[in-house]
């Protein structure tokens, strides 16, 4: 192959990729600003992050090992992020949340009425496993080949966190939403980590899980 077809090919590698990186943050404004619900969010994010990895042929099955160094990392790291999650907004959220106006923002959305079990529970099980699976696994693995691990691990990272945004600014107060997403990116740089040197989603998935608890928590027992 001549230099001009080597620099074609690479540039068509370089946009894929980045296709694959700002999908999901495009499912997520789809879903939440133009049609404004819950569940059609849901089933927008959630089919790129299945689908794209099957459609690549690149499902990262191997990253499935269950390994006793995962589970620990995954059960302390994931305590810990609830405790923060739960524990801060428990304590702060009269000065980070408008309570009201987030009644009124998630009922506009759809996360309500009858189909608000199933949300919460998509929220718990689907989320942590099918985010981790796409960012830490396929996403990790399909750089991880030409770039140096905090390259990936960063830019993983950056692009997981960037589609937290259009959520947590219609939630959080002025500044605070800003504050409010650095532990989102901090949980994408450790779990990026973990994986790293583990070679396994165990950890990211269990911390994740953990994690999206703390957020269920904050909205059963402080929001609803």
């Amino acid at each position: 192959m001549n230099g001009i077809g080597w620099k074609k090919q690479s540039r068509r590698k370089d946009l894929a990729s980045y296709v694959r990186l700002i999908g999901p943050t495009l499912m997520i404004f789809m879903g939440l600003q133009l049609f404004g619900s819950v569940a059609i969010t849901f089933l927008l994010f959630y089919a790129w992050l299945l689908l794209v990895p099957f459609i690549d042929q690149a499902f990262p099955a191997q990253s499935f090992k269950v390994t006793k160094q995962g589970i620990i990392l995954g059960l302390a790291s994931g305590a810990l992020f609830f405790l923060f999650i739960y524990g801060g907004l428990n304590w702060l959220h009269i000065y980070f949340l408008k309570i009201d106006q987030l009644r009124v923002l998630l009922l506009d959305w759809g996360f309500a009425g009858e189909g608000e079990f199933w949300l919460v529970l998509v929220l718990l099980v689907a989320n942590p496993i099918l985010e981790e699976v796409y960012w830490r696994g396929y996403m990790h693995e399909k750089l991880r080949i030409q770039r140096s691990a905090m390259y990936t691990i960063w830019l993983t990272s950056c692009f997981y966190t960037l589609y937290h945004l259009l959520s947590v600014f219609p939630i959080f107060q002025g500044i605070y939403s800003l504050i409010a997403i650095l532990p989102v990116l901090a949980a994408g740089l450790f779990w990026g980590f973990i994986r790293e040197k583990t070679g396994s989603l165990t950890a990211p998935i269990i911390g994740h899980i953990l994690s999206d608890l703390g957020i269920v928590c904050v909205y059963w027992f402080i929001v609803r």
